[in-house]
């Protein structure tokens, strides 16, 4: 299983936990993780009141977009690095967004990392 594939998994369970369903009932907005590897990938977690996707692709102009390598990315979705340690060492900036607003996404962005570790280890990643 490669990283997407991961990710991908994640968001489906984020995506049917009804406590984080709830929290998000009343937002909506797009988060773009760049990935920066050279070859970039972009993943765009789209919230729509509680609803959770995940695109491939880059919306024209998202709410959020934070910067990560690859390595970095792959990291923390398997537990082996945590978001706030990644930003305070400046290997996940946000480019796009406001601090003030941050809390509107801090439930999934914690959770979906959370399921990512899960899998992972079932995974043996």
């Amino acid at each position: 299983m490669d990283i997407i594939e991961l990710t991908e998994k994640a968001v489906e369970m984020a995506a049917g936990d009804e406590k984080l369903r709830e929290k998000m009932k009343d937002t909506s907005c797009s988060i773009v993780m760049a990935l920066k590897n050279g070859d970039d990938t972009y993943l765009t977690l789209s919230i729509n009141n509680g609803e959770l996707k995940l695109l491939k692709e880059k919306p024209d102009n998202p709410d959020f977009v934070f910067e990560i390598s690859k390595e970095d990315f792959t990291k923390l979705m398997t537990g082996k690095a945590y978001g706030m340690i990644l930003m305070a060492t400046k290997k996940l900036k946000m480019v796009k967004g406001s601090w003030a607003e941050i809390n509107k996404i801090a439930g999934p962005l914690g959770a979906i990392p959370k399921f990512g570790k899960k899998i992972a280890e079932k995974e043996g990643m």
